[in-house]
C-alpha cells in the first residue's frame, strides 16, 4: 500500500473555507481506495470541529496542537511529521499550502519521501504585498525542494512563477463532490428555509470579508428592483463583523431592508439545499488589492453549478478557471454595479439562456470538476512519484 499523508490547517467538519473542503474531499477519495494508507494531519485548535466528527473515517486523523500557531506552525509540523516520515515506507506527502510544507523540508535529505505542495491563491498573491514579501525566499525554497507543485488555477500558477522563478507547475482545479451537490426541488428547498416561492433569489455563500464584493451586489439591487420588485439577496456566511455592520448600514441607506437577508453561518449539510433554493449564485470578488488578497479559484461557483444554478462572477484572480462565460454563468468586471445589474437582468429576462446555462453547468461539473475526475489526476501524480522512488 502507498503511505499518503495530507497536511492542512483546515478540515471538515469546521467553519473554514475552500481548503477545508479540498483536504476533506481528497482524504475521502484516497481513504476509500484499498491501495492507500491515508493519514491526515490537521491543526487541532480552530482547524476542525471535533464535536461533530464522524467516528468512522476511512483515514487516520492526527490533531496537531500548539499555541501561537501562526508564528510557530513550521515547527509544529516538523514535530508531528517526524515520526510519520521515519516509520512510513517512502510516503507521499501532500501539503495544503507552501507555508506548511516548510516544516518537513529539513527531513528531505535524511529520509525518502515525496512532497507535493499545493498553491491555492491568497497565500501566493499576498507575497507581492509589503507585509509578506520578506517571505519570498522561503516560498522559493519550498518550490525548489517540492517533488511536485500543483496550483488550483492558471492565475495562481502565473503568480507563483513570477514570484518563485522557473519551476514545473501543474494546474489541477478544485473539485465538487457530486454526491453532496446536485439539483433538487426548488419549491421544497425554499420551503425548508421559509423563502417566498415567488421571489427572485440571489445568493452569496462565502466568508464575510470585503473582497467577496457583497457591497457591489447590494449597490446593484435598486436597478434590478425596478424590473423585479420581488428580488431578494441572501448573504450566507460569517466573518468580519465590522464589515457586516457596514453592509447592513448600506442596506438601510438604499432602502433595501426587505430585499437583503443575512443568514449567518450555514452548516455543510445545508449548503446543497440553499444553492437549490436560489435562482442565481453571485460573488462579485474584487481584484487583488495592496494586501495581496485575491480569489484563487471560487469553489462555490461550481457547487452552485452542480445544483443547476447559473452563476455570476468577476474577471478577477482564478475565477476564470471556474466560470466559462455564457456556458456555466456570466462574468463581469470587478467593482461594477452596472455590469452586475445587467448580468442579473440578462439571466432573469432571457429564459432560454437561463435554461441553457443551467443544464450546461451541471454537465460541465460532472465532466470536468467532479471529485472522481480530479481525484484521478492526483492519483496519477502520486503513483508516478511513488514509483520513481523505487
Amino acid at each position: 500500500m502507498t503511505d499518503l499523508a495530507i497536511i492542512t490547517e483546515e478540515f471538515r467538519p469546521s467553519k473554514k473555507g475552500g481548503i477545508a473542503t479540498w483536504a476533506h474531499g481528497l482524504a475521502l477519495y484516497f481513504g476509500e481506495k484499498n491501495e492507500y494508507n491515508v493519514t491526515v494531519f490537521v491543526k487541532k485548535r480552530g482547524g476542525i470541529n471535533q464535536k461533530t466528527l464522524s467516528p468512522k473515517l476511512p483515514f487516520k486523523l492526527i490533531l496537531m496542537g500548539g499555541r501561537d500557531w501562526s508564528k510557530f506552525k513550521k515547527w509544529y509540523i516538523s514535530y508531528y511529521l517526524k515520526k510519520y516520515i521515519q516509520k512510513s515506507q517512502n510516503p507521499v506527502i501532500i501539503s495544503a499550502t507552501w507555508e506548511l510544507a516548510q516544516g518537513i523540508l529539513r527531513y528531505k535529505k535524511k529520509y525518502p519521501f515525496s512532497l507535493i505542495t499545493i498553491l491555492h491563491g491568497l497565500e501566493v498573491t499576498r507575497l507581492n504585498s509589503q507585509k509578506y514579501n520578506k517571505r519570498i525566499p522561503q516560498f522559493q525554497n519550498v518550490l525548489k525542494y517540492s517533488n511536485q507543485i500543483i496550483t488550483v488555477s492558471n492565475y495562481t500558477k502565473m503568480e507563483a512563477l513570477s514570484i518563485g522563478g522557473d519551476h514545473k507547475i501543474e494546474t489541477i482545479p478544485n473539485f465538487v463532490d457530486t454526491n453532496d451537490f446536485y439539483p433538487e426541488s426548488k419549491t421544497n428547498c425554499r420551503r425548508h428555509f421559509k423563502f417566498d416561492q415567488n421571489e427572485k433569489i440571489l445568493l452569496t455563500l462565502s466568508r464575510l470579508v470585503k473582497r467577496k464584493g457583497h457591497a457591489i451586489v447590494i449597490n446593484a439591487l435598486p436597478a434590478v428592483k425596478e424590473t423585479f420588485p420581488n428580488i431578494k439577496y441572501v448573504i450566507a456566511g460569517d466573518g468580519d463583523q465590522s464589515y457586516k455592520e457596514e453592509l447592513k448600514q448600506l442596506v438601510v441607506e438604499l432602502g433595501l431592508e426587505s430585499n437583503v437577508l443575512f443568514l449567518g453561518y450555514i452548516h455543510e449539510n445545508q449548503k446543497r439545499l440553499l444553492y437549490n433554493a436560489c435562482d442565481i449564485y453571485i460573488m462579485n470578488s474584487m481584484a487583488t488589492n495592496e494586501k495581496g488578497d485575491s480569489e484563487g479559484f471560487g469553489i462555490t461557483f461550481l457547487e452552485a453549478n452542480a445544483c443547476g444554478i447559473p452563476v455570476i462572477g468577476t474577471t478577477s484572480g482564478g475565477i476564470g478557471n471556474a466560470i466559462k462565460n455564457r456556458v456555466n454563468g456570466l462574468m463581469v468586471s470587478p467593482n461594477s454595479p452596472v455590469e452586475t445589474t445587467n448580468a442579473i437582468l440578462d439571466l432573469f429576462n432571457d429564459s432560454p439562456l437561463y435554461s441553457e446555462i443551467s443544464l450546461s453547468a451541471v454537465s460541465r461539473v460532472n465532466k470536468q470538476f467532479s471529485l472522481s475526475h480530479i481525484g484521478e489526476k492526483y492519483q496519477q501524480i502520486i503513483s508516478s512519484l511513488y514509483t520513481s522512488q523505487w
